[in-house]
C-alpha cells in the first residue's frame, strides 16, 4: 500500500510539474512574439508591427486610401515618416502606441512614402508605403 501511494504521489508532482513548464512556456511565447489575442488576418490597407519590423514592408495603395498601422507587438512602438536620421513630414507621426493600439494615416498624393519606429531606430526595420 506504502509503495501505491508513493507511486500516486510521484504522478501528482509531475504533473504539477509539467504544468507549471507548460504554463511558462506559454508565457514566455505570448512575452516574446507576437500577441496571440488578435486575429491573424491582416486588412488590405493595414500594416502589422512586430519586434523585427513591419508587415508588409511595402505597401502599395491608389490615392486617397487611408492606412492603419496596428500594433502587434507586445512593447511600444511609434510610426514616424522618414528613415532614422531622417524624419520627414509626409503624414502626422503616431504617438507611442502600446500593444493593439492603431494609427491611421491618409494618402492622397503619388509617390513613395518611407516610415519607421522612432523609439527603437535603426534597430527596427523600416517600412513603405507606395501611392499610385
Amino acid at each position: 500500500m506504502k509503495r501505491a501511494k508513493r507511486f500516486s504521489e510521484l504522478i501528482r508532482r509531475r504533473r504539477r510539474l509539467l504544468l507549471v513548464l507548460l504554463g511558462a512556456l506559454a508565457l514566455a511565447q505570448w512575452r516574446c512574439g507576437e500577441n496571440p489575442l488578435q486575429p491573424n488576418m491582416r486588412g488590405p490597407n493595414e500594416v502589422w508591427i512586430f519586434s523585427s519590423g513591419f508587415d508588409p514592408a511595402t505597401l502599395t495603395v491608389s490615392a486617397g486610401t487611408t492606412v492603419t498601422w496596428t500594433n502587434k507587438d507586445n512593447v511600444t512602438h511609434d510610426v514616424t515618416s522618414g528613415r532614422p536620421g531622417n524624419v520627414e513630414n509626409a503624414f502626422d507621426p503616431s504617438p507611442n502606441l502600446k500593444p493593439n493600439d492603431t494609427h491611421p494615416a491618409a494618402f492622397s498624393q503619388r509617390g513613395t512614402f518611407n516610415y519607421f519606429c522612432l523609439t527603437h531606430g535603426s534597430s527596427h526595420a523600416g517600412g513603405r508605403i507606395v501611392v499610385q
